[in-house]
């Protein structure tokens, strides 16, 4: 069922189609005299164009490098991390890791802790849920 016919059957209101942001104009006839048309207007725009980055350079080697285990709080994130870095102090002991609890979610910025990561010259694993 169209927007229109559950307004019109007044199983949808105007003031719960402004709530979501939709509007309905009244635009004129239809084919026939008596019906009107509608057009629906949405506010939601359009995003913005995507700018590709190309990725960071690897290291050559590992070895005497920091990786730093960034947790953001995602659930059992520092589990999966914490056994990550077991792996790497068992199998690949010239590697150092260190474990860093983010500030805020993935898309908050943190940047003492980028800081940090930067001035080590250091690697950065960081567990993202989804």
């Amino acid at each position: 069922m169209s927007l229109l016919s559950l307004c019109l059957t007044g199983r949808l209101s105007i003031r719960r189609l402004k709530y979501l942001g939709i509007a309905l104009v009244l635009a004129g006839g239809g084919a026939a005299a008596q019906e009107p048309t509608f057009m629906v207007l949405t506010p939601t725009g359009d995003p913005p164009p995507v700018e590709l980055k190309s990725m960071t350079e690897r290291p050559e080697s590992l070895d005497g490098k920091t990786i730093f285990f960034v947790d953001q709080t995602f659930n059992n994130a520092d589990v999966l991390l914490q056994e990550m870095m077991k792996w790497f102090n068992m199998h690949m002991p010239e590697v150092k890791t260190e474990y860093r609890l983010k500030t805020g979610g993935y898309t908050t910025d943190d940047p003492a802790l980028w800081k940090e990561i930067q001035a080590a010259n250091g690697l950065m694993v960081m567990a993202i849920g989804h």
